[in-house]
């Protein structure tokens, strides 16, 4: 490829000086665009990382400049202690290389599979033939909520694959809406957002008789209760959200042994398992509660980036983590994949001295530079601390304490479209969560033509977050079938729901083939599953025994979801978040005057901030909410 790219804000590039370079202008734009929604720089609800003035990074104080395809310039970091060692390659790895990079650090990323982590795209092996490429899997579908406000950001600083002005956000495609798919004759609930048309009669019809069954079934004074509760936590202040929210599960706080089975499935479990693959009696009503409302406010267009929600126009790594890696490749980040991070080495000083990597064939090396950015997830980093680092840190040590579920997922390759809607279809009553997606109709893709066999017209993508609850087929927990068995049984669950209103989807003829994420293995031949990529889940009082992005270890600093970040759960937009705090305490450790990055606070709405802190009052003075009184009133 040949020409020049600009490089966007933050840090705010300058233009190249030489011929036909093309214009920051446009890129910045859709940098503003893409995080339009959010809370203003100078007002409540964002913590000011950057007034976006121009970037100079380092005692030089040397503007950043743009890069050319043919070279490299770069600002110069603070002078002298340069050297950044990233450990993981996922979003958390990646997000801090390039907001390093950016500021003229030196950054190698470590990485012990694939760069992309959970969010990459996982060819199919031997299934491409007559020149076409492998077919697209995946360790599940990839959904950017709008409520989403740091990933957005950083995706619209990322040029697109084979373009000089389009950036990776640009490449990101609305959904109208969510369908929760029901089970035993009970109509389908379809909700959307900023529709493009005005409904149908037909459309406004079936809604209405959608709600008034799906209410209908649950007692009106039991969805009355759901409405306060929801009332009650949206006005509580932050002292009561951590004081007495984090500490109450989500089942407690709706009282759902008093409720009806209609009530548990549609507001405990359709807001914990199916969405991040929690349990109602162990998920934080702080973390699971800010979801709920966040949801509610994207819904009504409120704090969001305008939609409900997005996905990329193509499978992940060609539409954004192949550009992402190689923007940074071009801006001098180096990348070591197929090694390990198996130890870390704390000095007499108290910094660490440096680190042991293995990587193939067995090979070992040691890992030395000035700092250190831990983003391997929670149940690989706490292997990393040894008792010295335990010691030093005390919060390294409670992230014992931090507990992982399950959520994988399975594609099934039809060789027909299948669009069942424009959005993700929630099936409620399935005994494994399932949660699915047809992609074929954002993909800017012929598949027929580009990928497997010739015959694939549809890639349908399926998550499964409950492994451990019976089946409708062959009566186990997921974990415990075969991976054909899990594939039928996905099937199943999915046409119990999908046919149950007289719908033909998913015929057998029309499934050629399925592939089940390989992060899920078979120990030994056994017959009981493992997962190699699990996921950190919010149950109560997890906050504590999350760490902060700084540690004790003065050069050590740690990027991944269970961070401390706003959402507290596992999600895209947490690594993001927390790989931009990583480096903003990094750069101020390093002495640095380049630009932090911005971190913003969530979305509060401005009519509930003095209701929030009249709460605080409240608490502080040892009272219940005003509304949280004996249910029936």
């Amino acid at each position: 490829m040949t020409g020049s790219v600009c490089f966007p804000p933050y840090p705010r590039a300058r233009r190249a000086t030489t011929t036909g370079t093309p214009d920051c202008g446009a890129r910045r734009k859709r940098v503003e665009k893409a995080v339009e929604g959010r809370p203003s720089s100078a007002g409540p609800g964002q913590r000011r990382g950057t007034d976006r003035r121009t970037f100079v990074a380092g005692s030089l104080g040397a503007g950043a400049t743009v890069l050319g395809f043919g070279g490299l310039s770069t600002p110069a970091a603070a002078a002298g202690q340069r050297r950044v060692a990233v450990f993981g390659g996922g979003v958390a790895g990646l997000t801090a290389a390039q907001e390093l990079v950016e500021r003229g650090f030196e950054v190698t990323v470590w990485e012990r599979k694939e760069l992309g982590g959970k969010s990459r795209s996982i060819p199919v092996k031997g299934t491409g033939t007559d020149g076409r490429r492998d077919l697209p899997g995946e360790h599940g579908f990839r959904y950017v909520p709008g409520f989403y406000h740091h990933l957005p950001e950083t995706m619209a600083r990322i040029p697109a694959a084979g373009s000089d002005d389009e950036s990776v956000h640009d490449h990101l495609v609305a959904q109208a809406g969510v369908l929760y798919s029901r089970s035993g004759g009970r109509e389908d609930l379809q909700l959307e957002s900023n529709p493009d048309d005005l409904p149908s009669l037909e459309e406004i019809q079936r809604l209405v008789v959608a709600l008034v069954q799906q209410l209908g079934a649950v007692p009106p004074d039991e969805t009355a209760f759901f409405a306060r509760q929801i009332a009650i936590f949206a006005t509580s202040g932050e002292k009561r959200r951590f004081g007495q929210w984090e500490k109450t599960p989500w089942r407690d706080f709706l009282r759902t042994q008093e409720m009806s089975e209609e009530f548990r499935k549609l507001f405990a479990d359709g807001l914990t398992t199916h969405l991040v693959a929690s349990r109602p009696d162990i998920a934080s009503t702080r973390a699971t509660g800010i979801l709920t409302e966040l949801y509610f406010y994207a819904l009504a267009g409120r704090g969001s980036t305008g939609t409900l929600g997005r996905v990329l126009d193509a499978p992940t790594s060609e539409s954004w983590i192949q550009p992402w890696v190689s923007y940074l490749r071009r801006r001098g980040v180096r990348f070591k994949v197929g090694w390990t991070v198996e130890e870390l080495t704390l000095g007499s000083d108290g910094r660490l001295s440096g680190a042991q990597v293995r990587g193939p064939g067995d090979e070992r090396q040691r890992v030395e530079a000035d700092w250190y950015v831990c983003a391997v997830p929670a149940e690989r980093a706490r292997k990393l601390w040894s008792p010295a680092l335990r010691k030093a840190d005390p919060a390294l040590a409670r992230m014992d304490n931090l507990r992982t579920e399950w959520m994988n997922g399975i594609q099934f390759y039809l060789d027909r479209p299948t669009p069942v809607l424009n959005g993700f279809v929630d099936y409620l009553d399935s005994p494994w969560a399932l949660v699915s997606l047809s992609q074929a109709q954002y993909w800017d893709r012929d598949l027929p033509a580009e990928y497997g066999d010739g015959g694939v017209a549809e890639s349908f993508s399926v998550n499964i977050a409950q492994w451990d609850a019976p089946g409708i087929v062959y009566k186990k927990p997921a974990r415990e079938c075969t991976p054909a068995q899990i594939a039928e049984e996905t099937l199943a669950q999915m046409r119990a729901a999908l046919e149950d209103t007289g719908r033909t989807v998913l015929p057998d003829e029309s499934v050629k083939s399925w592939h089940l994420d390989p992060a899920i293995s078979y120990p030994d031949g056994g017959s009981t599953a493992a997962n190699d990529e699990p996921l950190i889940v919010s149950e109560t009082g997890s906050w504590d025994n999350r760490p902060s992005h700084r540690t004790a270890v003065p050069n050590l600093f740690l990027a991944s979801d269970y961070v401390r970040d706003n959402l507290s759960c596992a999600t895209m937009e947490g690594a993001n978040e927390t790989a931009k705090s990583a480096v903003n305490a990094l750069l101020e450790a390093a002495g640095s005057d380049a630009d932090p990055c911005t971190v913003h606070e969530l979305y509060v709405p401005p009519e509930l901030r003095l209701l929030r802190k009249a709460d605080d009052v409240r608490y502080r003075l040892g009272l219940p909410h005003v509304l949280d009184r004996p249910w029936p009133l």
